[in-house]
C-alpha cells in the first residue's frame, strides 16, 4: 500500500512538473562499501580501514563496481537554482561513480549550450565523495567549478552588468535511503558571489517493471526546496556603483521516465519551478519569470 501511495505522489510530481537537470543530491552511495549494522548510531569504520590498509587498489576502488555514462540531452528551458539560464538547449554530459577511500567518489562533467545567443554557454565540473556514515545516514562532501562564456550573475543570468565568467561552490549534505522518498539536506557556499545556499528535498525512484511488465523502466523524481542569500549577486558593483544584495527562495519539481536496455539509457520528463525573488532586479536587470514549465529528453551510453 505504501509503495502505491508513493507511486501516486511521484506521478503527481510528473503531471505537475521536470527541472533542467535532476541532480545527484539525495541519491545514496551505491559504489562504495556498506557496513551492515542494526545499530543506527554505529559509525562505519570502513574508510579508515581502507586508508590504513595502504592498498592502492582498495583506496582507488579498483576492486569495486563502477558506473560511467555519457549523455546527450535536450531541454526546452534550462533552469539552475530557480532561475532561467537558457531557452531551448542542448547538454552534453559525462558522469562517473566508483568506490573511493571506502566510500563513493563521483564526478559530473557537462556543457550546457542554449540555442539563443543571449544566454551564456556554461561548462560545469562537479566532484565529491559520498559515504554511509552510519547504516542509516549518508554524508556527501563536494564542490564544483563553473565557466560561462559571458559575464554572468548568480546561476547564469546575463545582462548589462559586470559579472564573472568563473565561479564555483563547495557543499556538505546529509541523506538517507532508509525512507522510501530519500530525503536530503545540503548547505553550500559560493565565494565568488558571497552566496550561502540551502537545499532540501526528496529524491524518490520507483521501479515500474512490476506495474508495466517492462524491464528497465523506472520513474525518477526530485522535489527541491532552496534558499539563496548573496551579498554580491553579480560579483562586482552594478552600473549604479552599488553592491547587489539579493536573496530568494525557490521550489523545483521534476521527474522523468527512464528506460535502460543493455548499455543504453533513454529518458523523457517535465519540470516546474517557482521563485519569490521578483522578475526585475536593480537597474532594470531581467531576472526571468517567477515560474516556469519545461520538458526534456535524452539518450545515454553506459560504459
Amino acid at each position: 500500500m505504501f509503495k502505491y501511495a508513493c507511486f501516486i505522489l511521484t506521478s503527481i510530481l510528473f503531471c505537475a512538473a521536470l527541472q533542467a537537470r535532476i541532480s545527484s543530491f539525495g541519491i545514496p552511495p551505491q559504489y562504495g562499501i556498506n557496513e551492515d549494522s542494526a545499530d543506527w548510531d554505529k559509525i562505519n569504520p570502513n574508510t579508515w580501514e581502507v586508508f590504513t590498509s595502504f592498498d592502492g587498489d582498495k583506496i582507488l576502488g579498483n576492486d569495486r563496481p563502477s558506473l560511467t555514462i555519457a549523455q546527450v540531452e535536450y531541454y526546452s528551458t534550462l533552469v539552475m537554482e530557480g532561475k532561467r539560464i537558457g531557452g531551448n538547449s542542448i547538454v552534453a554530459s559525462l558522469s562517473d561513480r566508483r568506490g573511493f577511500f571506502g566510500g563513493e567518489g563521483y564526478m559530473d562533467l557537462y556543457w550546457m549550450a542554449p540555442v539563443n545567443s543571449q544566454y551564456a554557454q556554461q561548462g560545469v565540473i562537479y566532484g565529491g565523495w559520498k559515504y554511509n556514515l552510519t547504516n542509516f545516514l549518508d554524508l556527501d562532501l563536494g564542490g564544483n567549478v563553473i565557466y560561462a562564456t559571458k559575464k554572468v550573475a548568480g546561476p547564469g543570468l546575463t545582462g548589462s552588468f559586470s559579472g564573472e565568467s568563473w565561479r564555483g561552490d563547495f557543499y556538505c549534505g546529509l541523506s538517507t535511503d532508509r525512507l522510501y522518498l530519500n530525503p536530503f539536506a545540503y548547505i553550500g557556499y559560493d565565494p565568488t558571489y558571497d552566496s550561502l545556499k540551502f537545499q532540501s528535498g526528496i529524491h524518490p525512484t520507483l521501479d515500474l517493471e512490476e506495474y508495466t511488465g517492462i524491464k528497465g523502466l523506472s520513474l525518477e523524481g526530485q522535489a527541491t526546496f532552496g534558499y539563496v542569500r548573496s551579498n554580491q549577486f553579480s560579483a562586482n558593483p552594478l552600473p549604479n556603483g552599488n553592491d547587489w544584495h539579493y536573496s530568494y527562495a525557490y521550489v523545483q519539481l521534476e521527474t522523468q521516465f527512464v528506460y535502460q536496455i543493455s548499455q543504453y539509457r533513454f529518458f523523457a520528463g517535465i519540470g516546474w519551478t517557482a521563485a519569490n525573488g521578483g522578475t526585475k532586479g536593480p537597474c532594470g536587470i531581467d531576472l526571468g519569470p517567477d515560474n516556469m514549465l519545461w520538458g526534456s529528453f535524452g539518450v545515454g551510453y553506459i560504459f
